[in-house]
Parts: structure tokens; sequence; C-alpha cells
């Protein structure tokens, strides 16, 4: 959707070379792209960090949501990689996952994506809706290179007795030396590979802990 945005505002210097990501399309808000332009970088960041400490008012979140979620050019000081995490953090902070799966969908790939998406299969799998979770991988392109969210999606191939499509990224994970001994044991009986598996537990994450 960035490319459906036409750039008219010929002042702002190198305007091809930055990045843009949002959800909004800023004219229906009567925002432009150069909104955050002639904004200082650390008056963003105290704002921001100001409006995490209180409660907005419904009609004062949307507004917000409008204002930081427009498609615009970074504050000035402040490149795209750090305006997305502000994006990115203030969404996690809230459980807007409402906004984090529309924000997937409105821009391809952007920094920290990552992060995101395991935002969303982690909280699925605290609650137990590994259904939903598995859901979630759709957001997982092949210029994504992650062990921890290719491990998912072979659990999730398993779960939807995708085994033959699982035993292949798999072998390509261990090609990669991404794999390790405690997803090697529990997978490869899922897969139907060994009969038993160990009794050991890890905590260092939700998808290990879950297996």
């Amino acid at each position: 959707l960035t490319n459906d945005i036409e750039i008219t505002n010929e002042s702002f210097k190198d305007s091809k070379e930055v990045k843009i990501f949002g959800i909004y399309d800023p004219e229906q808000n009567n925002f432009n792209l150069n909104m955050w332009s002639q904004t200082s970088a650390s008056d963003v960041r105290s704002s921001i960090k100001r409006i995490n400490k209180i409660e907005l008012s419904n009609i004062a979140e949307k507004l917000f949501e409008n204002t930081l979620y427009s498609f615009a050019y970074p504050p000035k000081g402040m490149d795209d990689k750090e305006f997305i995490d502000l994006k990115i953090n203030w969404m996690i902070k809230n459980n807007r996952t409402d906004l984090i799966e529309e924000f997937l969908k409105q821009n391809n790939e952007f920094y920290n994506k990552k992060k995101v998406i395991q935002y969303l299969v982690d909280k699925n799998i605290a609650n137990a809706d590994i259904k939903k979770g598995c859901e979630k991988i759709s957001f997982i392109d092949k210029n994504l290179k992650d062990p921890y969210l290719e491990k998912f999606k072979i659990y999730c191939l398993v779960f939807n007795d995708k085994k033959n499509e699982a035993q292949l990224l798999y072998d390509i994970l261990k090609e990669q030396n991404q794999s390790d001994k405690f997803f090697d044991d529990k997978i490869n009986y899922l897969l139907g590979i060994s009969s038993k598996t160990n009794n050991k537990t890890r905590e260092d994450n939700l998808l290990n802990f879950y297996l």
C-alpha cells in the first residue's frame, strides 16, 4: 500500500530514500506525508513516553492511532527503524493485536517484523490456542529468516497433518544449523521418526515450554 500513496511534496529532501510505513492513508484525516517531518525526534519520544503513562479516553486514543499510524515520513532526527519501533512497541504494550495484524497486512517488509509476528504467535501459545496461532504463520514470508518462527511453522504443519511439508522444512532448518537437540527430539517424535521422546522441559521460550 505504500506504493499507492503519491508523493507530491518536493520539499522533502531525498524522499525516495526514506521508507514510510503505516496503516491509514493520511488524507483520510486531513494529514499529509510530511506531518512529522518538522517535529523533532526528542519531542516525539517524550510525547509518546508521556502518553504511555496515562489512560487515554476512547476519542483521544483513536486520534492518537490515526496520527501515529498514518503513512508519513519520520520526525526530524529519527530514522525509519526507530519510528517503526515506536509504533510496534505501543501496539504490543497496549495489546492491540488488531492494529498489529492490520500493520502486517499493509506493510510487506519492515524492521523488526519478526518481533510482532512472534508476539502474535506467543500470545496464542500462552492462551493454548495453537490453531489460531498457526494462522499467524501466513505473515511469515520467504525473506523473513528466524529460527523460532521457522520451528513454529514446522510444528504447525505437523499440527495440520502436513508432515511431508514439515519434514522438508525441518531438513532445511537442520542443514542451516538452526535446530537444536531439544527441538530435534520433540519434532522427530511428532513426525513419527522416533517412537519416544524424553521428559525434559525447557522454559526459555513459549514454544519450547509448550513442546
